[in-house]
């Protein structure tokens, strides 16, 4: 089964959507051409992506790269996380998230004892982007396409196919020792985990007046290493980020609730009604009223296409 992308998180900013089921604990994820942003976030899942057209803005701790179709990435469990496409350009993307028990099984198996645990437990390794160019990386990504289009079509045994194809990529990437490729520094692992904390902050009160003395405090730090999280990490203020992510709950409200436009712009944290409209066009492309107009007709085009995502404008 596919499901379309978006990300609803929590208090923390962790990811709150369920990933699969408790028996099954795996999701397949496409993204219309037309869209794909995908903000920071993080889950306890592992994540793996393709871009199968376009190319994508992939960032995951210290790291960002323009992808280009046919490369992708393996994101480690915990690490932050986001996605968006290249400028005037449409992209496909596939991702397929799913729990390391799912491959480790139980905690006293030796998979996940050899296997898994090492792997989400190594603060240096956050993820690796994967390049045809190279031939075990070429075999990842191939290994990646076969469980995610098993797992979507669900075709007999697939189950059995998508556990076998990602327990191979597990083999793979625990034999090429990626994180000697990419070290994570103490310094850098301490700001991730501070950034989780600021990020939190600011989803639990972005309805009130925050401000960035607010949230350094949160995170025990100055205000001016605080600004450096932000823009070291993210690229942004984190005013800008509060900004955006207030629009990102307007969108969400404006899809999912019948609540007017002038209370959903109030609840998430927009004073003046003019302010929000202009914020919300910068962002989306279009006016609130115009956005939910949209999305209303997107929710009927979704019954005849699985793939169609209701991202933007």
């Amino acid at each position: 089964m596919i499901a379309s992308c978006g990300c609803i998180t929590d208090g923390q900013k962790r990811e709150l959507k369920e990933h699969g089921s408790v028996s099954f604990p795996v999701a397949c994820y496409a993204c219309d051409p037309q869209t794909v942003n995908v903000p920071w976030h993080w889950h306890d899942e592992l994540e793996a992506v393709i871009v199968e057209k376009g190319s994508a803005v992939i960032e995951f701790a210290s790291a960002k790269k323009v992808v280009a179709a046919g490369s992708g990435c393996f994101i480690n469990a915990g690490v932050l996380h986001s996605l968006k496409r290249t400028k005037d350009t449409e992209i496909m993307e596939h991702s397929i998230v799913f729990h390391p028990l799912f491959i480790g099984g139980s905690r006293d198996s030796i998979f996940w004892q050899k296997y898994i645990l090492p792997l989400i437990s190594d603060f240096s390794f956050p993820g690796i982007f994967l390049d045809t160019s190279v031939l075990w990386q070429k075999k990842i990504l191939s290994l990646i396409r076969k469980a995610w289009d098993s797992c979507a079509a669900e075709e007999i045994n697939y189950e059995i196919i998508t556990r076998n194809a990602l327990s191979e990529c597990i083999g793979i990437l625990c034999g090429q020792h990626p994180g000697a490729q990419q070290r994570l520094s103490q310094k850098m692992f301490r700001q991730n985990e501070r950034m989780k904390v600021m990020l939190s902050f600011i989803q639990q009160n972005f309805r009130e007046e925050v401000t960035v003395r607010q949230i350094a405090f949160r995170a025990a730090i100055s205000e001016s290493e605080c600004m450096r999280c932000f823009r070291e990490t993210i690229g942004m203020s984190p005013i800008a980020y509060l900004k955006n992510y207030r629009l990102q709950c307007a969108a969400e409200q404006l899809r999912t609730t019948d609540l007017s436009v002038s209370m959903i712009g109030e609840q998430c944290g927009f004073g003046e009604m003019s302010y929000f409209s202009r914020a919300f066009r910068s962002l989306y492309g279009c006016t609130p009223s115009q956005y939910r107009k949209r999305n209303k007709n997107i929710a009927r085009l979704e019954l005849l296409s699985p793939f169609f995502d209701s991202g933007s404008c």
